[in-house]
């Protein structure tokens, strides 16, 4: 007979995984092509993803990220002293860290990184974005895949690259969203190098012409780079299905960029659930 705990917790994966099918449609369907046993684990993974992600978005200082942040690094030291908080997301995190030994520096350099977000300024360069990517979605890529019960440190070192291409795909997608919030990440090194200004970026009057080009060919950079390490990632072997999903839905999107001229404008963010479900299905290991 379940304990009050195991209802809790139930209704805790339930509350999470209504909330990530439109927060994180893709990763989401992704997820689902895993064994029903393993799905608790990839659910509070992204949860965990999903509720560091949006600190930028949700607060209104810096500061207040910050401290939003922190609260995350004292959820995971609660999970380690038995104690842990009370939180839809660290009531499935909690056992899921346990039953999957998850190794807890990589969800703190997860945290880590969503620090860089609270600042509205451009990544240095290029190198420093593709880190940011690596310490959000690649790190979350690799947890999914030793919850999926890859140890094979070469095929983790791939999921790993996995998460980072579609992390930077994913940075791609959200420029528009992005830029309306006046934040532009790109990297600024390339920005300088091509005259092409914050302002020219975030204003649409004045994105056009050759400050339109400008973006495109560092857009197409980011790509290009993208599809590099996506391809590096398939020479491993054969990822478990929720993590190669990632990659098949990261080049599908390459696809329609460059067929859109690397105008990240000029083209839906997201996949229709056809599409999405299609290309998944074609998926393998």
């Amino acid at each position: 007979m379940p304990t009050a705990t195991d209802i809790e917790r139930h209704a805790a994966l339930d509350a999470c995984a209504a909330e990530l099918t439109t927060a994180d449609p893709d990763r989401f369907a992704c997820l689902m092509l895993a064994p029903p046993e393993r799905r608790p684990g990839l659910v509070a993974l992204l949860g965990f993803a999903f509720e560091t992600a949006k600190t930028a978005d949700v607060v209104s200082e810096a500061m207040i990220g910050a401290i939003r942040l922190q609260w995350w690094r004292e959820a995971l030291d609660g999970i380690e002293a038995g104690t842990p908080r009370r939180h839809q997301v660290i009531d499935i995190l909690g056992p899921a860290m346990i039953v999957h030994d998850l190794p807890r520096a990589r969800l703190d350099r997860m945290i880590d990184a969503r620090e860089v977000d609270l600042e509205p300024t451009p990544f240095p360069d290029l190198p420093a974005l593709e880190r940011h990517a690596r310490d959000t979605a690649g790190q979350l890529a690799r947890l999914q895949a030793q919850v999926l019960g890859v140890t094979d440190a070469a095929l983790l070192d791939a999921a790993e690259d996995t998460g980072t291409g579609f992390g930077l795909v994913g940075t791609l997608r959200a420029l528009p969203y992005q830029v309306r919030r006046r934040r532009v990440p790109l990297p600024l090194d390339r920005m300088t190098t091509a005259g092409l200004t914050v302002s020219a970026v975030v204003e649409p009057h004045l994105r056009k012409g050759q400050a339109a080009r400008a973006m495109c060919e560092i857009v197409a950079a980011i790509a290009g780079r993208a599809e590099a390490i996506l391809t590096d990632s398939r020479r491993a072997g054969r990822l478990p299905r929720p993590v190669a999903g990632q990659g098949a839905l990261a080049r599908l999107y390459l696809k329609r960029l460059a067929g859109a001229g690397h105008d990240p404008f000029a083209q839906p963010a997201m996949l229709s659930p056809a599409r999405r479900a299609f290309t998944l299905l074609m998926t393998r290991g």
